[in-house]
């Protein structure tokens, strides 16, 4: 039994009692607790598992049986409006442009290479997650599908507690984990370190394109065996420093080392309009990914008196040293000759962010609130291409393809809302006005290019919400989001994934607007909670991702803003937990997509759809088996139709011992399916035709073992009711 559930009962014993003789009470502790026995006691309401503002969504993790023993992955399968496709990769609304942040800040921490960490990433070490669709002015504007915002588990006690970890599965994956939290009279400190190796499951797939601008080079197909295997270690710290009740210091920074290596087994051919084979090669290529983070976070937070207002300061700094090593090898088979590319490209980014905020309640029908903030992004990315020569065994630089960037972007923001309460009506209405600095010279063999622009964008904010009993609510909501490429997306280097295929980015690329309108509602009762949501959003200049096949075979993609996207869709979810021993999540969430680009005469639709189910049974003291699936199916782009369905499914068992301090889970994932076919991919183009096609073998079992150690306390006393919510 966990710190959370003493409070729950607490409060629970608290009000049956007091309605007959208005005398406190006390709960039974768990192992890690004493509770102290006082002469006044806070009422605590239970917490449900998903709850909905006007503008978000936040499903509660820590009420999530699943969060003792699993990952964040399985935790975000059972949040609505999020999916997780067969690539593993997560989708808000079925996109994957959005922004995720951590303790509502932009972070190196799980924002960068976010769909590799949440499976090492310990569920328990998560408070809460927001879904966010139509973020209100205080966050910032960018993410065109919205905002992903994962809230860290904040242990204040008073004592120490700490939990050690290990798992592992039948793929071959292993982990530990380590978290300790220990407060000593106006002082918190909190650590955590955890690391992981994690083989995917090992995927084939063909490739067939047929090209219409070439005779001999007309068809080609790419057979593939991919193994790709995933590394991290981490180390994060959490210091304050709480002088009184009105004024509190932060510090905290954490590191992060990742690895993602990939080896793939290629075989490639080529047919000319008769079908006769006139090329043939093998490409065993390797790829090596460092991806290296570190943070660190100083604020200060002054509450007033008066008001009850909160003034925080902050600055934070992220680094990413990232390197990529690449080697493409070609062994002829047939009308080829040896090849072999060794490409090594180091990235260095550094973010820096300073920023100051305002958040007051006045007289419990006004709210305001206001900031100002500056960001400034420097990159700097080095590359060295060489090949080898086989007749005199050795490397040559090949400087035709290096291609170096220095890179700076500066972005000025500030905003103010201001919310008012009438009865049952709740208004608020703010603006953030953004100024978006960009200079960067990209330097190659051939020329230095110099690309320097900016953007001022002005991003309003609307939201009314109508509390039509205690029961039921309606809001609308309006709001502006920005999609700011990224240094991958701009840097013009030229990488060469195959000899055929190359991809590099677009330095002229502009800001992404998306205008997005929501309409809310959302019914409960004693055991269950429904919410219903309608969104639209309509942008005309979404980044695309496009391909061209020339007459020699050599396929070449980058970005354009080329493409006006218009989505809708209505999600519908449910949440039922009759008793202690049961509960129920289900969403299910339909839209549509339109995607047009006059430039290139091209356009597609399609419609998308998602279906999520999770369970939890409580089979006797300390034992818990839990289940969830998810079905998705009718992605597209502009040039890409995905047939099929997209599913996953597992089933697990988590038992407590010794008073709940060990506790034992195992899960398997997709436990009846020897062999999984993802979706069938096909691209059309002006001058190219494209079909993809994949497998893997999924069944995997997973065994986690986790240890409480610690003696803590809870004092419980009087305490006024406050109240804080976006919605005022």
């Amino acid at each position: 039994m966990n710190t959370k559930t003493i409070i729950l009962t607490l409060a629970a014993l608290v009000i049956g009692i007091t309605a007959r003789a208005q005398e406190p009470e006390t709960a039974q502790p768990d192992s890690l607790c004493t509770v102290q026995k006082l002469k006044e006691a806070t009422l605590v309401a239970r917490q449900k598992l998903i709850k909905t503002d006007a503008d978000k969504l936040t499903y509660n993790v820590q009420a999530d049986p699943q969060a003792e023993g699993g990952n964040l992955i399985d935790i975000l399968r059972n949040v609505p409006m999020l999916s997780i496709n067969g690539e593993d990769k997560v989708l808000l609304n079925g996109s994957s442009d959005y922004k995720v942040l951590v303790n509502g800040k932009p972070t190196g921490m799980l924002a960068r290479n976010f769909d590799q960490l949440i499976k090492t990433v310990p569920a328990s070490s998560i408070k809460e997650i927001q879904v966010i669709t139509n973020p209100p002015v205080k966050y910032d504007a960018e993410g065109i599908g919205g905002i992903i915002n994962i809230v860290m588990a904040k242990r204040l006690k008073s004592g120490y507690s700490g939990s050690l970890g290990a798992q592992g599965g039948t793929l071959g994956s292993a982990g530990g984990s380590g978290y300790i939290n220990a407060q000593l009279g106006k002082f918190t400190f909190s650590a955590n370190a955890s690391g992981m190796y994690f083989p995917n499951p090992k995927a084939h797939g063909v490739t067939d394109i047929e090209n219409y601008s070439s005779e001999d080079y007309r068809y080609q197909q790419l057979d593939f065996d991919s193994n790709n295997t995933f590394s991290s270690g981490a180390f994060s710290l959490e210091a304050s420093y709480e002088q009184d009740s009105l004024n509190l210091i932060t510090i905290s920074g954490w590191a992060n080392l990742e690895k993602l290596l990939g080896k793939y087994d290629i075989t490639e051919t080529f047919w000319n309009t008769g079908r006769v084979k006139t090329i043939e090669m093998q490409e065993p290529t390797v790829r090596t990914n460092y991806y290296n983070t570190f943070s660190g976070e100083l604020a200060y937070q002054k509450i007033f008196r008066n008001d009850g207002g909160i003034l925080t300061f902050s600055y934070s700094i992220d680094g990413n040293p990232n390197s990529t090593e690449n080697h493409i090898i070609v062994v002829p088979v047939l009308n080829c000759t040896d090849y072999h590319r060794h490409s090594f490209n180091t990235e260095h980014t550094i973010q820096q962010i300073g920023q100051i905020d305002y958040f007051a309640t006045l007289r419990k029908k006004h709210q305001i609130e206001a900031g100002t903030k500056y960001t400034l992004r420097t990159h700097v990315a080095d590359s060295q291409d060489e090949l080898w020569d086989y007749a005199t065994k050795q490397w040559n630089i090949d400087n035709s393809n290096v291609n170096d960037l220095d890179y700076k972007q500066h972005i000025f923001a500030a905003y103010a809302s201001y919310g008012y309460k009438f009865a049952k009506l709740t208004l608020k209405a703010g603006t953030r006005l953004e100024f978006t600095l960009n200079r960067g010279i990209s330097k190659s063999a051939y020329a230095d290019l110099t690309f320097d622009n900016s953007n001022f964008n002005v991003v309003p904010y609307l939201n009314v919400a109508w509390q039509i009993n205690p029961k039921n609510a309606l809001s609308l909501s309006y709001t502006r989001r920005l999609g700011r490429p990224s240094v991958d997306y701009l840097n013009p280097y030229i990488f060469e994934e195959s000899p055929y295929s190359r991809m590099h980015g677009n330095p002229d690329l502009r800001t992404v607007v998306s205008d997005a309108v929501t309409v809310t509602y959302r019914s409960s009762g004693e055991a269950w909670d429904l919410t219903a949501r309608s969104y639209g959003s309509l942008c005309n200049n979404k980044i695309e991702y496009l391909s061209k096949v020339y007459p020699d075979g050599v396929k070449i993609s980058t970005y354009e803003n080329a493409v006006t996207y218009d989505h809708i869709d209505q999600m519908v979810s449910f949440n039922w937990n009759p008793g202690q021993r049961f509960s129920l999540q289900t969403s299910a969430q339909v839209g549509y997509n339109y995607f047009l680009a006059p430039s290139l005469d091209q356009k597609n639709d399609g419609v998308e759809w998602a279906f999520d189910l999770s369970t939890n049974v409580v089979l006797w003291q300390g034992a818990t088996a839990f289940a969830s699936g998810s079905m998705s199916g009718g992605e597209t782009t502009l040039q890409r139709t995905y047939h099929g369905v997209d599913y996953v499914y597992s089933l697990g068992l988590r038992q407590g011992f010794l008073k709940n301090r060990l506790i034992l889970s195992t899960t398997a994932v997709m436990p009846f399916q020897n062999r999984y076919y993802g979706p069938t991919r096909d691209t059309f183009a002006e001058n190219y035709y494209q079909h993809n096609e994949s497998w893997y073998r999924p069944r995997q079992f997973r065994l986690g073992l986790t240890w409480r150690f610690g003696k803590t306390s809870i004092n419980v006393k009087r305490a006024r009711k406050t109240k804080l919510s976006d919605k005022l």
